[in-house]
C-alpha cells in the first residue's frame, strides 16, 4: 500500500471505528508503560510559565559537581547538597541547596558583582519569599519545602523599592 493508493485514501476519509479505537488504546497503554506523564506536569508547566513580570534577561543554569567545590569536610550521611550557578550578562548567582537535619531545605546564595539586590524565590502555590543580598552579595532562605523554585534578582533594589535596572530570572530548578 502506498500513500497514493485509493484504498488508503478511502479509509482515511472514514470515521474512527472500534478497531481504530482499540489500536489507539494499545498505543496509549504502551506509552503509559514506557514513558508515563509525570503526575505534576501540568502544574509544573503552569508554574514555569506564570511569570508575574516581564523579565529582561534569563540566566543560564550550570550544575556544579560536588568534587569541583573546595570543601573542608564530607557532608553528613543522608544529607543532600547541590550547587547551581546561574549566569547572565548583568550578574552571576551561585546557590547551594542543603537538606536540614530537622526537615526542610536551606538555600544559600552569593551574587557577583555584589550590590544591593532584592532576591525573590517563587515557589509553587504562591508561597513566594524575599531576601536582600548583603554588601558581600550573600542571601539565604530557610525552611523551604522540597519541590521546584525560581529565583529573580532585582539589582539596585532594597526593601520596599525596586530599581528600574534589568531584572534577571533563573530557569525553574529543583530544590
Amino acid at each position: 500500500m502506498t500513500d497514493d493508493d485509493p484504498t488508503l485514501a478511502g479509509l482515511a476519509d472514514q470515521p474512527l471505528d472500534d478497531l481504530d479505537a482499540g489500536t489507539l488504546d494499545l498505543v496509549r497503554s504502551l506509552y503509559d508503560a514506557l514513558d508515563p506523564v509525570p503526575p505534576d506536569l501540568v502544574s509544573r508547566i503552569g508554574f514555569s510559565l506564570a511569570l508575574d513580570e516581564v523579565f529582561d534577561e534569563v540566566a543560564g543554569m550550570t550544575r556544579v559537581p560536588p568534587d569541583a567545590l573546595a570543601t573542608r569536610s564530607e557532608p553528613a550521611a543522608g544529607t543532600r547538597t547541590e550547587t547551581l550557578t546561574f549566569s547572565a550578562d548583568r550578574l552571576t548567582a551561585m546557590v547551594t541547596v542543603h537538606r536540614l537535619p530537622g526537615g526542610g531545605l536551606r538555600l544559600d546564595g552569593w551574587l557577583a558583582p555584589s550590590e544591593p539586590c532584592l532576591v525573590r524565590l517563587r515557589l509553587p502555590g504562591g508561597a513566594d519569599r524575599e531576601a536582600l543580598a548583603d554588601a558581600q552579595g550573600r542571601f539565604s532562605f530557610d525552611g523551604l519545602p522540597e519541590g521546584f523554585g525560581q529565583l529573580s534578582f532585582h539589582p539596585g533594589s532594597d526593601a520596599g523599592t525596586e530599581a528600574d535596572d534589568t531584572t534577571v530570572v533563573t530557569p525553574l530548578f529543583q530544590l
